[in-house]
């Protein structure tokens, strides 16, 4: 099942709010357009298995310091949504998702940034 994409003012607001305020308000404004408890951000190297960027488990998302941006940010926050949505998805296909739902979201933000 496909996450819904949430609407152009959501979206700007989520990308506002990501630029002055920074990425946990940010998130904050997606995981209540969900309607889910808001996930933690932190960023700390060491809690991050090599070769990966981020990790998310039990609401909390960790990164590396270089892999804190918008993708991974909203790659980490699909596993949330499912998380907390209690959907059912293999591992391959979560993964996949994620992706999708990341680069998904990224696009619709650029066209909205663009004058």
């Amino acid at each position: 099942m496909r996450i819904r994409v949430p609407s152009k003012r959501v979206l700007e607001r989520f990308r506002l709010t990501y630029e002055l305020e920074g990425a946990q308000k940010a998130v904050n404004v997606l995981t209540d357009y969900y309607r889910i408890p808001k996930m933690t951000l932190i960023v700390n190297g060491r809690r991050v298995t090599r070769g990966c960027d981020g990790i998310y488990f039990e609401g909390v998302a960790c990164f590396t310091k270089s892999g804190l941006n918008k993708r991974n940010v909203l790659h980490e926050l699909y596993h949330h949504i499912v998380e907390n949505l209690g959907f059912e998805i293999p591992e391959k296909k979560e993964e996949r998702e994620a992706e999708r739902f990341a680069n998904q979201i990224i696009k619709q933000v650029k066209t909205l940034s663009t004058f």
